[in-house]
């Protein structure tokens, strides 16, 4: 199958279906365990990734974790993407304080760091208020103006997003 710019790919399925393991392989995250995975960007540097059960540290600041973030990829951080979901004012409070919203808005701009050209986003709407959502709507439109979308769901908000749909099962 092949996503091409300015697509996105739906991941549907039952809970255990295969939609969280897939996209860590595709990040690079996870070996498969039989088989093999064929890319044609660097995860690394050409990937953003977000899920629900990727793991912030408590003890660094939201600006903390861009300037890791950006030193462990290769890619120069950007404050300005603290503005862009929400949390500008929030760029020096330690991560541990935040509510599960504002830790899934800076989970969206470390996957949004340097412009991927492709986005792959686990359940990104979890834990996302209204005004949340709509700074999602946004970051996946204009994602889709520079490249691709991967997005793992089972929330029919969400679903409106794909172009096409591959539909796990358990």
């Amino acid at each position: 199958m092949t996503v091409e710019s300015g697509q996105c790919l739906l991941l549907t399925g039952s809970n255990g279906s295969g939609k969280s393991t897939l996209l860590k392989l595709l990040a690079g995250l996870e070996a498969p365990s039989e088989g093999t995975v064929t890319r044609e960007f660097d995860p690394r540097t050409s990937m953003g990734y977000t899920a629900t059960d990727l793991r912030l540290y408590p003890n660094l600041t939201a600006t903390e974790h861009l300037r890791f973030a950006g030193v462990v990829r290769g890619i120069p951080p950007d404050a300005a993407l603290l503005e862009k979901v929400g949390l500008a004012t929030s760029g020096a409070k330690l991560v541990g304080a935040f509510s599960t919203g504002m830790r899934a808005r800076l989970k969206l701009a470390l996957a949004l760091m340097g412009e991927p050209k492709v986005l792959m986003l686990d359940e990104p709407g979890a834990g996302l208020d209204e005004d949340g959502r709509d700074l999602l709507e946004q970051a996946i439109g204009e994602q889709l103006t520079r490249g691709a979308v991967i997005l793992a769901t089972n929330d029919p908000q969400e679903r409106r997003f794909g172009d096409f749909e591959l539909c796990l099962g358990a």
